[in-house]
């Protein structure tokens, strides 16, 4: 394929996404439709246990993946080993559902065969939101007031914008060569793409300014509100942004300035306890 003809794919890519973001009507793919429904109905002040456990259980993969971490050694340090959704759901709870949604969602992406060449990046990815999620519900219960449920779905979705591109692209085959523009595409449109993924999914302003932390940090520790949490956990996280242009020592860099308050046994303390609760997905999905 000529320059010329790859560089009318990247325009008619963009023009798609752009009149989508102008008209308000993102079309979200068919691998996170199962993550909306349950969205949807977790954000519906009415819904109990019995009436979502029965939309888990009509999603095969999700209540498999459900029973499956409800069963984890994170989730069950006592051996005891529940076999139905209903169980699985209290013992995570709602909270830590609405991440394994998006879990979910991520994993069929990573496995669509069409994206070729960019499916090792996406599986880098994937594991670097689980790594910022796992750091994020830890800091939140160890250093700070904010709850840890919210603060592991916000890190599970704060490069949401990233992912939907991703998972859009197969539309433009051209796009999926290994000489084409996609990954520079990511880096510069994941932030406006994911403000507007998340918004159309009626999340709350919080998380919605999650996805452009660095612009929001307020500098202070400890962190008192979702997105300086999430720019906090992005830095100590240990598995990097793939589409990250920043150096790794520059990222090492700013972990330190932005934990000052937090000093290295105590560091040491969060990371340890961050890898197990990420250990308890990567095994359950089997994907990194």
């Amino acid at each position: 394929m000529t320059d010329k003809a790859l560089n009318l794919t990247e325009q008619a890519f963009l023009h798609t996404i752009s009149q989508e973001l102008e008209e308000g009507e993102l079309r979200f793919p068919t691998s996170m439709e199962v993550t909306m429904r349950v969205l949807e109905a977790l954000d519906d002040p009415d819904m109990d246990l019995g009436r979502m456990s029965s939309m888990v259980a009509a999603e095969p993969l999700l209540a498999a993946r459900t029973v499956a971490l409800a069963n984890s050694a994170w989730y069950n340090p006592g051996g005891r080993l529940v076999t139905d959704v209903p169980k699985a759901l209290v013992r995570i709870g709602f909270g830590k559902l609405r991440a394994l949604a998006m879990a979910v969602a991520a994993e069929q992406l990573i496995h669509r065969d069409v994206l070729g060449p960019f499916q090792p990046m996406i599986r880098k990815l994937w594991a670097h939101c689980v790594d910022v999620a796992a750091t994020a519900s830890v800091l939140a219960r160890k250093c700070t007031k904010l709850d840890r449920d919210a603060a592991f779905f916000a890190g599970m979705v704060h490069d949401i914008g990233q992912f939907f591109l991703l998972a859009r692209v197969w539309e433009y085959p051209e796009m999926l060569k290994e000489d084409s523009p996609l990954s520079d595409l990511v880096r510069v449109w994941h932030a406006p793409i994911g403000r507007a993924v998340l918004a159309a999914m009626n999340m709350p302003q919080e998380l919605v300014d999650a996805v452009d932390d660095p612009e929001l940090y307020g500098g202070v520790w400890p962190p008192d509100c979702i997105p300086d949490l999430i720019f906090v956990a992005n830095l100590i996280a240990e598995t990097p942004n793939p589409f990250s242009p920043e150096p790794e020592d520059l990222r090492h860099g700013l972990a330190k300035a932005a934990t000052l308050g937090l000093d290295e046994v105590r560091l040491a303390e969060v990371l340890a306890e961050s890898e197990e609760e990420r250990k308890a997905l990567t095994d359950l999905f089997n994907v990194v």
